[in-house]
Parts: C-alpha cells; structure tokens; sequence
C-alpha cells in the first residue's frame, strides 16, 4: 500500500527575509486605509516635499517610524493616526514655547 500524501492546502507563511525586506515587528492588523507614504505624511506635517521626511526622521528621534519599511530606495509606510498624533503634538509644543 502506498501512502497517501496530503498536501498542506494553505501556503506555509515566508519570513521576512524570504522577501528581502525590513519589517520592524509582526503587528496587528490595520486598516490599509490609515497607512500612508512619504507623500502623506509631508502633507500631514506641513512638508513642501516627500524627500524632506527623511530629514526629519533623522532629525526627531521621536517621528513615528514607518511600519512597512521594504528597504533602501522602496517604500516607507506609515501609520496615518501616529503622524497626525505626532504633528499635533509638535504644534502644541511650539505654541507653549511661543509663549
């Protein structure tokens, strides 16, 4: 008698490393309409250009980091709810600095 063998009917899951990119940690589920791009968190924050993000992540240690970071020259998703938090933040804290 030959045995029968079952294939597993749901693909097994890839690693992070099976797709060459860089996931900061295995998160929850989000709706895919709260993550944004470079784009939107310039506009978020009051950027004239996308490519000034990456200034700012150098320059705040504490900008939110994106949460889908496929690697040098890819896209960089953020969490629309932590950027417009952090945005906030930024001007309440310059109000009280005015005063």
């Amino acid at each position: 008698m030959l045995e029968e063998q079952t294939e597993d009917p749901l693909p097994k899951r890839r690693t992070q490393t099976d797709y060459g990119c860089n996931l900061r940690v295995v998160a929850p589920r989000v709706n895919t309409e709260d993550l944004i791009d470079a784009n939107g968190v310039a506009e978020i924050v009051g950027l004239a250009h996308r490519n000034t993000v990456s200034v700012y992540q150098r320059r705040y240690a504490e900008m939110p980091h994106p949460v889908v970071d496929l690697g040098p020259a890819r896209t960089k998703l953020w969490l629309r709810p932590e950027v417009e938090r952090w945005a906030a933040s930024r001007v309440a804290r310059r109000a009280r600095a005015a005063e």
